[in-house]
């Protein structure tokens, strides 16, 4: 299968480029892997495919890339025919993509030959340098010409160039904006991590940046909470469309705030230049050269990103010729400030569900059962609660008070019983 050197302990270490082959295979088997046994739980093969291929992918080498339906499909039929070694690449191991131009930045390349039809690919080498996506002397022309060869552009996309001229908040924390990146693989075992950054469209502060478990709703309210506590409330909040990011809840917290959330046109993430260009440095001269001590564990990686960010707040801003620190801290006076503290937060980013009371008088909330007051069967109340907080769920009552709700204990429940505590009034909001 390729050759091998001998170990001390009577096995055989694959080398260094039989490996990649090995892992990628593996990577492969493991997507197809509920279509050769049939374990898959669509309704059919075709709607796993597509269910996989919805979402980028993540490879062995930490890089991520897009697959189609029929890329699985042609890769079940290898294996049927030639076993795990027809999943094996022959040559190149990177799912024939550039050995230089990854996923991310090739999505940037079609961006910005969808935003400029004809853009040639010297004038697009000349752009990624210029404006910092890649170090210089790191790409050739010849590549990006390769990367045109290859990708061409699907029918439809090169459409006349959009309106988009440069544009930058009046003010400090007059817009915010905020982005996903893919990061590493961390901890054992190997999980992946996504970056979830929030930048101050003026100052160009990173005013929130973390590795999170999972790119999902509750992680980035999370990561904007964070942000709001250490940096006030901004005016509006840039984000695309994304799942973290589209929710009713974001704007339900977002309108309690009173920040204006604005959405980027559906596959036009390019809309958000400042967060993705500090994606771009961040990939370049952190992620690039993490040691691998960083990440053991998300902790030890959140702490390297903590020191990582600090200095790049602290640097001098090639746009706004200041630090971002300085930047943001010329309007400091300015900012407006969630009211109540620690509790004021945590009543601004709750989650909100409406429930009606069963007939024992419990509420569900995340799966977990709740007690509320006899008084209320048959009444539909709204909960608050904070996703993945214990003990943070309560009941909003009509005259604007909450009352914090315990789950139910059914042992405790059976020995004591409950009591009609209070009935409530929902026209006139009276508590009795």
């Amino acid at each position: 299968m390729g050759r091998a050197r001998y170990r001390e302990d009577g096995g055989f270490a694959l080398d260094a480029k039989e490996k990649r082959r090995v892992e990628l295979a593996e990577r492969k088997f493991g997507l197809i892997a509920p279509a050769v046994n049939g374990t898959y739980p669509d309704a059919s093969m075709a709607e796993y495919f597509r269910r996989v291929c919805a979402e980028p992918v993540g490879l062995p080498d930490g890089t991520v890339a897009r697959l189609k339906p029929s890329t699985l499909a042609s890769w079940r039929r290898r294996y049927l025919k030639l076993g795990f070694e027809g999943l094996m690449p022959k040559g190149r191991s990177d799912l024939g993509t550039s050995r230089r131009i990854d996923a991310d930045l090739g999505a940037d390349v079609q961006a910005m030959r969808a935003e400029h039809p004809g853009i040639s690919a010297k004038m697009v080498h000349e752009r990624l340098v210029a404006e910092g996506y890649v170090a210089e002397g790191e790409l050739s022309v010849a590549t990006v010409q390769r990367w045109f060869k290859n990708n061409p552009l699907p029918d439809g996309e090169a459409a006349p160039a959009k309106d988009r001229r440069a544009f930058e908040a009046a003010r400090v924390n007059g817009m915010w904006q905020a982005d996903t990146l893919f990061g590493p693989y961390v901890g054992t075992p190997a999980r992946r991590a996504y970056l979830q950054a929030i930048i101050d469209d003026k100052s160009r502060k990173v005013v929130a940046a973390r590795f999170v478990e999972s790119d999902d709703a509750p992680a980035f309210q999370g990561t904007l909470r964070a942000a709001v506590a250490s940096h006030g409330v901004p005016e509006k909040l840039f984000v695309d469309n994304g799942g973290p990011y589209k929710n009713g809840q974001l704007s339900l917290i977002c309108g309690g705030l009173g920040i204006v959330l604005i959405h980027a046109a559906v596959r036009d993430g390019a809309a958000k230049g400042k967060i993705e260009r500090f994606n771009r440095t961040l990939r370049m001269r952190f992620l690039s050269v993490l040691p691998e001590a960083a990440k053991e564990s998300l902790g030890t990686l959140n702490a390297a990103l903590a020191r990582w960010v600090a200095s790049y707040n602290a640097a001098t801003h090639s746009s706004t010729k200041a630090s971002p620190n300085e930047a943001f801290a010329a309007e400091a006076d300015r900012l407006r400030w969630v009211g109540g503290g620690e509790d004021g937060l945590d009543e601004a980013f709750r989650n909100r569900i409406t429930r009606k009371v069963a007939r024992d008088a419990t509420v569900r909330v995340d799966h977990v059962l709740y007690d509320v007051p006899m008084g209320l069967v048959g009444e539909r109340v709204e909960i608050r609660w904070t996703p993945g907080r214990e003990g943070d769920v309560w009941l909003a009552m009509p005259d604007g008070s909450r009352r914090r709700i315990a789950p139910t204990d059914k042992a405790a429940n059976a020995e004591a019983g409950r009591v009609r505590a209070y009935s409530v009034d929902w026209v006139s909001g009276e508590v009795s």
